[in-house]
């Protein structure tokens, strides 16, 4: 598809301004119909009747040459000053860009297909994805804590979140219930839970199946203490 130009310096153009509605009309469908067939601004007799709905009108005809818009062949008619005046595109410009777009195009078509394919590394045989191995790891933490292990009511606080969060609990005592219920309680308590997290971890009774520490990093409990392996921040490992 050409598009025909309507240059900005006709507003205002007195040989424009000059023209009737008609005759302008008539302007711009023998522009718009000269670059569609590429015929660089020439209208044969034949088809002066789509340059208007109401088709040939000789008055407008008229009046365009006497603008010196256009001039009157023997077969028809032919725009004066296709490429200076009427500021369009020759037939053979619209050609070569089109070669230059069908060209750009097919490298481009060229490039894409000689791209290797992008395959993901080979996966070691029994080898878990890390969602699976994240996935089972806090199953596993999360399964031994119990009721009121993830909030507490009116907060917004995680079983493993900061240590400030958690100074209620004991810390390194081996008690599984946490300092407001020295003995227990049968009410749901989230900081008890927690102690009985810590001390199954410095127990080494806490196991996450597939966690690997040097990989995966230390998965660390309230007191700050490793939950898969021996890591003990405050104290020497055993």
């Amino acid at each position: 598809m050409v598009d025909a130009r309507l240059p900005a310096e006709w507003l205002g153009s007195i040989r424009i301004d000059n023209l009737s509605d008609r005759a302008f009309r008539v302007l711009a469908g023998a522009l718009m119909w000269c670059n569609g067939q590429g015929t660089d601004g020439a209208v044969p007799a034949r088809y002066t009747k789509y340059l208007h709905p109401d088709g040939d009108d000789r008055a407008a005809f008229d009046e365009l040459e006497r603008a010196g818009l256009w001039e009157h062949v023997d077969d028809g008619y032919r725009l004066v000053g296709w490429t200076t005046a009427l500021r369009q595109s020759t037939a053979e410009e619209v050609e070569r860009y089109r070669e230059g777009a069908r060209r750009r195009q097919k490298e481009y078509r060229d490039r894409q297909r000689a791209m290797p394919a992008v395959t993901p590394p080979p996966r070691a045989i029994g080898a878990l994805p890390a969602e699976d191995v994240t996935h089972n790891g806090a199953r596993d933490v999360t399964s031994n804590v119990g009721s009121g292990s993830l909030t507490e009511p009116g907060k917004k606080t995680r079983a493993y979140a900061t240590r400030d969060t958690t100074a209620h609990v004991t810390r390194h005592a081996d008690s599984p219930f946490c300092a407001k219920h020295p003995e227990g309680t049968l009410e749901p308590c989230g900081a008890c839970a927690r102690a009985r997290t810590a001390l199954e971890a410095r127990e080494n009774r806490l196991s996450i199946g597939g966690w690997d520490c040097m990989v995966d990093g230390h998965k660390l409990v309230t007191d700050g203490t490793c939950a898969v392996c021996a890591f003990r921040p405050d104290r020497s490992v055993a």
